[in-house]
């Protein structure tokens, strides 16, 4: 009769058979377990946070005015078969009322009272608050001020500049200026124009008088004359 240990041998291939050592077996097997442990972790984590879905800050008087001492998470939890629920903070372990007054999405503000007990708030309409404690956020000199000082920093950093304050005279005394120029350059052409004019009628008399001579000759000569005509 074969030994159990012959039998597992046949059914469970042996660690040499697939190349892979004692060593290398067993450090995959410790990285598959953080692997495996990672990703529970990463799960468990997500479900909590699902579950302790409410951010609760909670503040504390310090020094006479109250500070944030530090941040849990809660999540409502059922303590009667009516569907009461009641909030559970997931850090300091207790149960407070749920909380009513938001001051973000999922955003819970609480504050230790002198009996130890978190009551939640939230921010009030400072306005409202002022009227009836009968402050004036706002004073007529105040606004006054704020008004020369808007004024004075107008002046000073949004004045115009040269260009957008006198440009629209340079253009025009430049292109009255270039207009004269011009006007100039024209009328001493047209001067040096009407003087080659004069010259090229009196050269044009000279010419034609030369032509009426050469017709006379010819004239002359064809009329059986020497072709020299009298001057």
């Amino acid at each position: 009769m074969a030994a159990p240990t012959d039998i597992l041998g046949d059914i469970v291939p042996s660690i040499q058979s697939f190349g892979l050592g004692a060593v290398d077996i067993i450090a995959y097997i410790i990285v598959s377990i953080i692997i495996l442990a990672l990703a529970t972790t990463g799960i468990i984590m997500f479900i909590l946070n699902k579950k302790y879905n409410k951010v609760i800050t909670i503040f504390e008087k310090v020094g006479g005015e109250f500070v944030p001492i530090g941040k849990d998470r809660g999540m409502e939890v059922r303590y009667s078969n009516a569907g009461d629920t009641i909030t559970y903070l997931r850090k300091r372990k207790r149960y407070i009322p749920n909380p009513q007054i938001q001051t973000g999405k999922r955003q819970y503000w609480f504050y230790v009272r002198s009996d130890d007990e978190l009551i939640n708030f939230g921010l009030s309409d400072l306005n409202m608050e002022g009227d009836k404690a009968g402050a004036f956020f706002l004073d007529k000199e105040m606004r006054y001020s704020r008004t020369q000082i808007q004024k004075g920093l107008k002046d000073r950093y949004e004045s115009p500049s040269i260009w957008a304050k006198y440009g629209i005279y340079i253009i025009s005394f430049s292109y009255v200026a270039l207009i004269g120029v011009m006007v100039w350059l024209l009328f001493d052409k047209w001067v040096d124009l009407a003087q080659a004019t004069a010259g090229a009628v009196d050269t044009a008399a000279v010419v034609l008088d030369r032509v009426d001579q050469i017709l006379g000759s010819m004239d002359n000569v064809c009329s059986g004359g020497s072709g020299i005509s009298a001057q």
